[in-house]
């Protein structure tokens, strides 16, 4: 039986080895077709946006489906010639170091409530784009946010066939540097008519937020995984394609076409035969310099020994579109480069379910089976480059390091080599999910993700200068963006990131990737190798805060790898170790009515700090008093006492109709109106604004009116009067004192002058008292009149 199964893979070996090496292999388009829907949209800014949500994903419980590779899935053999020490491993940080990030910000979030987030992102001359699963948003290159975020199929809105509604996602965006337009693309695959197709949308200008030409292709199983190059005759692409049998595909869309927005731009598709070797693989895309005319587009992908081949091993292929004869139109086998060895099978969990986290069992999925998003291609003139990358087992002992390539064809006829090849793993945290670029210098950058035990999952990225050994990534290790905590319930991460070039430097790099707080976020950085700058920071101006907010800045700062806030208080930062921390203030700080805050930045070599400080003013609740209930004299006008503290400013009110002279001021003046005098009162409130927030402090007085009855008023300087309480319930206690007279009256009238009560005194002298027991009367105004020898006083008297 052994005998048999050896002589089986013996002479499947042969075939391969007669359809490689005898005659490569040749594939002819299985379909060529035009876009079966096109449509010009208005600008973006104007279109009728689809915000972000959850939606009804039951058919996927919120996981973007990506189906396996199956070489992978089926893996029979060890690696026979992994050495168990990796040949090009490097085990070290680099030592040269560098600037650090220039932008570093967060990109869209989870609004849709779905996972992975295959974060994806490109920059143009003026905007950057990001497109993930399944919202995108666009910034300026200063990091301000112009759009978004909203779902992708907002690009695709009004656009009606059997993908209306859906929103299905593993998205791409580019910036087309030739032509300076815009490509994004997602598939949708859960379609009214069961059918499976592929969206793109091709900005009419370089502007992301104008119009967009609308294109719809058509495929004939699930295209799962697409991933598209820019190139000068198609915008190409690759598929995994899930059946009947599962395979691969790959695709030329006519770029000129769709440049110019003709719905008849076509599409020539090569859907693989089963048990064909190409899987995951990925178009070039180039960057600067186009390359030079006639030269095809490079499908890369490798396999690993492991899966039953002979060697590990890069293939290239080579797709020649002929728009002229469609049918006629190539997708070649190049060149086999058999790699240094390695082994991309990290642990025997399914879904490579391998990355470590801290504070939980549940291990993220390495998806190492495949090349990561993007190939690039760059023209020097002299020799073409291409970089690219994958996760591999670093010396068998489970841990994720980057496996990276620079191809080189030095345009002489003799095609592709590997150029330098090596494996980055510094430390013994897994590193995966990698994205690699190379500038117009000749200078490459590789982000991805760390994850270990100690290290939640983490965005950092590395390089290599030109003048670096070979193999080595001779840059520090910078960390873009440090976890907060591990994902849960889930396993899945990625699908990709993307390291793109700015083109108008054609250095700068721009990088997006995921992280980890607990649930994923992203987050969007630009950098360049360039010389270490002294760190500068700037956290804005003094402040003041309300009593009961937190406080939240997000401070200038520049070449810093550290932060940290401290306080001369008694509160607390979250995380002071964050550059945009919040700061919970503390009972001293609320006593002493102000705290000072201190943010220290550190540079890239020790001893470079700068700091800088700010003091944070504790706004206490304001308070306001209108001052007590006060009698004028019907029709006068009265001067208001009011007081109050902590204010930024105050406002009188009234519930009548009178007016004041300036309702602003404390001692404001009050006119009394007509309704005022015949309700016989009017409560008057006054209004303390806080100096910074939204808090306020109200007093109400009441003004009542005394008509002043008779021309006789008169009130003999020896004679009090006293009605306490006032206003009362009816019950109250009169007063009247130094009394000489032969004769004293006390009537009690109301406001129509109808004497209520009277009592007549002869010969009296000295004090008159006598509680009062008014409570039947209804409430209201009422008046007490003293009369002493023929003159007369009147006091007010409320019953409530």
């Amino acid at each position: 039986m052994k005998y048999n199964r050896f002589l089986l893979l013996l002479i499947c070996n042969l075939v391969i080895a007669i359809s490689i090496y005898g005659q490569k292999t040749v594939y002819y388009p299985s379909k060529v077709v035009k876009a079966q829907y096109f449509r010009k949209t208005l600008p973006l800014r104007e279109m009728k946006v689809i915000l972000p949500g959850d939606r009804d994903r039951s058919w996927k419980d919120g996981i973007i489906r990506n189906e396996e590779n199956i070489k992978s899935a089926n893996i029979k053999d060890d690696d026979v010639l992994y050495p168990g020490e990796d040949p090009v491993l490097q085990d070290y940080d680099g030592l040269v170091l560098h600037r650090g990030p220039i932008l570093n910000f967060d990109g869209v979030g989870n609004v849709n409530g779905v996972i992975p987030p295959d974060t994806d992102g490109d920059v143009g001359p003026d905007h950057y784009f990001q497109m993930i699963n399944l919202s995108f948003a666009i910034w300026d290159k200063e990091g301000n946010k112009l759009f978004g975020p909203v779902d992708n199929s907002t690009l695709w809105n009004g656009f009606i066939g059997p993908w209306t509604g859906t929103n299905d996602g593993d998205p791409i965006v580019l910036y087309d540097e030739m032509a300076d337009r815009w490509l994004a693309s997602q598939f949708a695959i859960f379609t009214s008519s069961g059918t499976f197709w592929q969206l793109i949308a091709i900005s009419e200008t370089g502007d992301p937020l104008g119009a967009y030409y609308q294109y719809a292709f058509e495929f004939p199983t699930f295209n799962d995984y697409p991933k598209f190059g820019i190139w000068p005759d198609a915008y190409y692409a690759s598929f995994n394609m899930f059946g009947e049998y599962n395979r691969a595909a790959t695709a030329a869309f006519d770029r000129d076409r769709m440049l110019e927005g003709d719905p008849d731009a076509r599409m020539v598709l090569f859907d693989l035969p089963p048990g064909s070797d190409p899987f995951s693989m990925l178009p070039s895309d180039f960057d600067g310099t186009p390359p030079p005319q006639g030269t095809p587009n490079y499908f890369v992908y490798f396999n690993d020994d492991a899966w039953g081949y002979s060697a590990d091993q890069l293939r290239i292929w080579e797709f020649r579109v002929d728009w002229n004869e469609p049918a006629a139109s190539t997708f070649t086998e190049s060149i086999i480069l058999q790699t240094e060895p390695f082994k991309s099978q990290l642990c025997d969990a399914p879904r490579w379910q391998c990355i470590p986290q801290p504070n939980t069992e549940l291990k993220l999925e390495a998806i190492s089976d495949r090349l990561m998003y993007r190939l690039q291609y760059r023209n020097f003139g002299e020799y073409a480059v291409m970089v690219t990358n994958h996760t591999v087992n670093v010396n068998n002992t489970g841990i994720a390091g980057i496996r990276w390539y620079e191809l080189r064809d030095y345009l002489d006829g003799n095609g592709w080599s590997i150029y330098q090849q090596s494996t980055y793993s510094p430390d013994d945290n897994s590193r995966w999910m990698g994205s690699i670029a190379m500038n117009g210098n000749g200078t490459i950058a590789l982000g991805y993700s760390i994850s270990s035990d100690t290290i939640c999952p983490s965005i950092r990225y590395t390089g290599r200068s030109p003048e670096a050994p070979l193999g080595e990534m001779n840059y520090t290790e910078i960390e873009v963006i440090s976890g907060l905590g591990s994902q849960g319930t889930y396993h899945r991460w990625g699908d990709y990131s993307m390291m793109s070039v700015d083109p108008v430097d054609d250095s700068t790099f721009w990088y997006t990737q995921e992280y980890s707080i607990g649930g994923w976020k992203t987050r969007i950085c630009s950098f360049n190798f360039g010389p270490i700058i002294p760190p500068t920071v700037n956290v804005g101006p003094d402040t003041t805060i309300c009593i009961n907010e937190a406080f939240f800045r997000d401070p200038i700062a520049e070449n810093f790898k550290n932060v940290f806030w401290t306080t001369s208080g008694d509160g607390f930062f979250q995380n002071p170790k964050r550059l945009k921390a919040a700061y919970l203030r503390g009972q001293e700080d609320i006593n002493n009515g102000s705290v000072d805050l201190t943010l220290s930045v550190y540079g890239y070599l020790p001893g470079q700090t700068a700091s800088d400080q700010l003091t944070l003013y504790i706004d206490s609740l304001p308070f306001a008093d209108a001052g007590n209930d006060t009698i004028i004299c019907t029709y006068n006008q009265y001067t208001l006492h009011g007081t109050a503290g902590n204010y930024s400013s105050v406002l009188w009110g009234t519930t009548g109709d009178g007016i004041f002279n300036d309702a602003t001021l404390l001692n404001a003046t009050y006119i009394p109106g007509t309704a005022d005098t015949a309700n016989g009162f009017v409560e008057l409130f006054l209004t303390a604004y806080s100096l910074a927030c939204e808090d306020s402090s109200i007093s109400t007085m009441t003004l009542w009116f005394d008509p002043c009855f008779g021309i006789d008023e008169y009130d003999p300087a020896s004679v009090r009067i006293r009605i306490f309480p006032n206003p009362n319930s009816g019950v109250f206690d009169l007063e009247v004192a130094n009394i000489e007279s032969k004769q004293l009256e006390i009537r009690m009238l109301n406001t129509k002058g109808q004497i209520i009560f009277n009592q007549l005194l002869t010969n009296f002298t000295g004090q008159f008292s006598k509680q009062f027991d008014m409570n039947l009367l209804e409430k209201g105004v009422y008046y007490i009149q003293i009369r002493v020898d023929g003159y007369s006083s009147t006091r007010k008297l409320i019953i409530r």
